[in-house]
């Protein structure tokens, strides 16, 4: 890492006092517990259950649980995995049959000292080398049209898939007549073997709108005319999302054709015939190479009902890999934060998450990882209540990070229920002392973390970066209206390095009315020059905003205003430190936004050439204590070209 993420030496130790304390409360709870379960990846689901004689698969545990629970409901119980990969092919699904009485645990842990990784994933080790160099896999379940996969991770690494160009990105000419579903392209941006009809190929569009993506199936292309047209419109149905609305010449790039595979690292899965091609890099031999693709979509599913909760879980110093998500048919049309156009009329959709909650309460993930999947990594949705997300690294995600509460789709009686029920809005869940970084790897307009109508809900000690767009994004209503959006407290976090692929973001985003919300002693910085159209900043204010008390923040090394505030109403600006890359950039930029609605008051504001980071000793002491893993690899350029 480098000195500016490191955490100082008494953060350390405060974490090591964290990890000391949660080990103590680990050999707490395994003595008190009325039952005691040991999986290993070698034992027989017919043993015991014991040290000794351990199960061997996690749903075997979760049936021993069960069958347990529903005669001694009143009493704790601790679920020991021992070394090893504990391999799923589907999610591990939770319901209320699951849960203890209120005021106990269900505990699912590492044994002490041991490193346990839940993997979605399966193992590809029947590979053949061809006289090119190339490595072959023949994978029948794929043949059968019983597996797919748009991941493959070697030696712990994604991979990416076959695609042009192999960095940056390649620009747009001109739109179609009708803006949305062709374009002319400069001679050479694309291979000329992709040329004609190719609506039977799997060849797709990446292309980036200012604040999200598109992932578009192609459906030809003119290499005389230079013109590409897709299967169907690019982008959502909203009615501004044309093509030419964004930067000019806007950026994409092509994914997913065998035309494409030319670079070492690059693969490309042939569907109808189950070949997998892989071109090894340098120092990579066929009889060693480690390389995983994911099977399970999803790896923990916990679903309560409306009137029984998922409650008591804990899932303590677990490590959390590869979990798959396949794009819509007719392909990925990112709205916002991973939102995206179902084309059916019915709404958006979120990418869902490896780990999901849904009418859960008390349920805690504590000292582990999320790392390598194809979706989001972790996401206590609508109607939970008093969970926690602390101590984790989430690292190397396709979708958004970690999500909280839900938007407002959901239907009761034909309304929306944040009018119908606001009071089933989800409530007092932390997230505290995670590092959450490299998410957004397949879906650019992905956040770190995400709070849409959730109350309560406390953000604090955090680091996150390297990001493809924003940092933390709260609030999901579009104007002041009333929301069951309130009470947020964003405190302490680590915040740089966002907004790396995408624009018209920031370190923090906000929407809508959120009363009693307080941004407080954040850090944020490294918010580069805007890609796009739009501008970014270290907040960002957005649409209703309002009801926002925004003091004691650090923003500095941003390229354009600290804050903006577009259609915003009434908030509070106080006692921050705000540093601007120049005399003449604004310290607040106005959109549609009357400066008398803004109440700054006593904020230091000094141009970049007057700071020093280095010597400014109360930097990193505004945030608190933050993980440092000794396994995570530097994230710097990770978004090299967008992907």
């Amino acid at each position: 890492m480098s000195k500016s993420t490191r955490p100082c030496r008494e953060l350390m130790v405060l974490v090591l006092l964290a990890v000391a304390a949660s080990m103590m409360v680990a050999s707490e709870a395994n003595a008190e517990a009325a039952l005691v379960v040991h999986v290993g990846v070698g034992g027989d689901d017919a043993a015991a259950g014991t040290a000794a004689e351990p199960l061997r698969t996690l749903p075997a545990a979760q049936q021993r649980v069960r069958r347990h629970l529903a005669e001694e409901r009143a009493s704790d119980v601790v679920v020991i995995l021992h070394e090893g990969v504990h391999r799923l092919t589907e999610p591990l699904r939770f319901r209320p049959a699951d849960s203890p009485a209120e005021g106990h645990t269900v505990t699912w842990q590492a044994a002490e000292g041991a490193h346990v990784r839940i993997s979605g994933g399966r193992v590809i080790d029947n590979w053949e080398q061809q006289d090119d160099g190339a490595f072959v896999a023949r994978l029948d379940e794929v043949a059968a049209g019983s597996w797919n996969f748009r991941e493959l991770f070697v030696g712990g690494e994604r991979r990416p898939r076959a695609r042009h160009p192999n960095g940056g990105y390649a620009r747009v000419v001109a739109v179609g007549e009708d803006r949305r579903t062709s374009f002319t392209f400069h001679d050479g941006d694309v291979p000329p073997t992709l040329d004609g009809d190719l609506t039977s190929t799997p060849l797709e569009l990446v292309f980036f709108h200012d604040w999200s993506s598109s992932r578009t199936p192609v459906a030809s292309i003119d290499q005389q005319r230079r013109q590409l047209a897709t299967r169907v419109p690019v982008g959502p149905s909203l009615n501004f999302f044309h093509l030419d609305n964004w930067e000019p010449n806007p950026r994409y790039y092509l994914e997913n054709h065998p035309a494409l595979l030319d670079a070492p690292g690059e693969w490309y899965l042939d569907t109808a015939t189950g070949q997998l091609t892989y071109l090894p890099k340098q120092g990579e031999l066929r009889e060693r190479l480690e390389a995983v693709a994911p099977i399970a979509e999803g790896l923990i599913e916990a679903r309560g009902e409306p009137d029984q909760a998922v409650r008591g879980l804990i899932f303590q110093d677990l490590h959390f890999e590869h979990s798959a998500w396949a794009t819509p048919a007719d392909g990925y049309a990112g709205v916002q934060a991973t939102a995206h156009d179902l084309r059916d009329g019915s709404g958006w959709s979120f990418v869902p998450a490896a780990l999901s909650f849904e009418m859960a309460e008390q349920c805690h993930i504590v000292g582990g990882s999320v790392r390598r999947v194809g979706g989001a990594a972790i996401w206590f949705g609508s109607r939970c209540h008093t969970n926690r997300i602390e101590a984790n690294l989430i690292d190397d995600v396709a979708g958004n990070g970690i999500l909280i509460g839900e938007d407002r789709g959901r239907q009761i009686d034909g309304k929306s229920w944040i009018h119908a029920a606001p009071e089933q809005a989800s409530t007092g869940n932390v997230i505290e002392n995670n590092l959450i970084q490299r998410v957004g790897i397949q879906f650019f307009g992905a956040v770190g973390v995400w709070v849409g109508m959730a109350a309560d809900t406390e953000i604090r000690s955090n680091t996150i970066r390297q990001t493809p767009y924003t940092g933390i994004s709260v609030g999901w209503l579009w104007n002041p209206a009333p929301t069951p959006c309130r009470g947020t407290r964003i405190e302490a976090n680590h915040i740089h390095d966002v907004m790396q692929v995408l624009s018209d973001g920031g370190g923090i985003y906000t929407l809508g009315w959120q009363p009693g919300a307080v941004f407080r002693k954040n850090l944020i910085h490294g918010v580069p020059v805007n890609l796009g159209r739009a501008e970014s900043n270290g907040m960002f204010i957005d649409e209703g905003s309002k009801g926002l008390l925004i003091e004691h923040n650090v923003i500095y090394d941003i390229d354009r205003s600290p804050l903006r505030f577009h259609r915003a109403e009434e908030n509070d600006v106080r006692h921050n430190r705000l540093v601007l890359p120049d005399a003449a950039t604004p310290v607040f930029r106005f959109n549609a936004t009357p400066e008398a609605n803004i109440r700054a008051a006593d904020n230091q504001i000094v141009t970049a050439d007057a700071f020093d980071p280095a010597a400014a000793s109360d930097l990193l002491e505004q945030v608190g204590a933050t993980l440092d893993h000794d396994d995570v690899p530097d994230p710097t350029g990770t978004f090299d070209g967008g992907g």
